[in-house]
């Protein structure tokens, strides 16, 4: 498979995600770093992670212009190798099995979507490389728990994996209303027939629901990946959606 990363200007959160890379309990991937106008920060980020962890990379920029998602994604699927695209954001670190999970769960007609827990400033910021390598997120730590019990850290229910199918259905986990774009997965021949993404989206917003319309009109289905693929969001300063975007 081919895994998406996408990033712009936050060298430490993406340092966090590579080591959760290192991490992964499969290894037969690619990483396509889509960087929308980074500087030399990322630039060494990318170069470390690639000489220390063996994996093969490649390092997608573009010239700083704005929240261009949509147009440094295509440029990466010109260059994929893979036959499954993963899609994953360089501020959310994933869990051990979060590729293994994308690939085992892949089913003909399908597009997976999963979900992702917010973790919250203070919990973020005391985050290392090292600890993350060491298996911080591979179950719900006491710190983890304490943050989400003090209101900081919010959906500690996605903390915990569940990988039996039984299971995630009789708690209603089947289930999913639409596809966030940290967090999916699609078919290589899917992403080409429906032309790759839409670049009239510039700023920030809405990309991905564009992109899981288009999928559902070209009749595939969304199937949901609660309770596995769990991926965390480290905290930082909210964007605002792009109005014209909305429309």
């Amino acid at each position: 498979c081919s895994l998406f990363l996408t990033t712009y200007e936050m060298p430490r959160h993406l340092e966090l995600v590579c080591a959760a890379l290192e991490h992964q309990s499969v290894r037969d991937f690619e990483i396509l770093f889509c960087d929308d106008g980074s500087g030399e920060e990322t630039a060494r980020v990318i170069r470390d992670f690639t000489a220390r962890s063996g994996f093969k990379t490649q390092h997608v920029w573009q010239e700083p212009a704005g929240f261009r998602k949509c147009r440094i994604l295509n440029q990466a699927a010109r260059v994929a190798q893979g036959s499954t695209y993963i899609f994953l954001d360089g501020d959310c670190v994933p869990h051990r099995h979060f590729i293994r999970d994308h690939l085992e769960l892949q089913e003909s007609g399908r597009f997976l979507a999963g979900r992702r827990v917010e973790l919250g400033r203070e919990l973020s910021e005391s985050l290392t490389p090292e600890t993350i390598r060491n298996g911080y997120f591979d179950f719900p730590r006491p710190s983890l728990i304490r943050s989400a019990l003090q209101g900081e850290t919010d959906f500690l229910n996605r903390t915990v994996r569940i990988p039996s199918s039984r299971l995630r259905k009789l708690l209603g986990m089947e289930k999913i209303a639409d596809l966030k774009g940290c967090n999916y997965s699609v078919p290589r021949e899917a992403l080409e027939a429906i032309n790759g993404f839409d670049e009239q989206y510039e700023g920030y917003g809405r990309e991905d629901t564009d992109v899981e319309l288009r999928l559902t009109h070209l009749g595939l289905k969304i199937k949901s990946l609660k309770g596995v693929a769990l991926q965390f969001h480290v905290w930082h300063p909210r964007r605002e959606f792009t109005p014209a975007n909305d429309q």
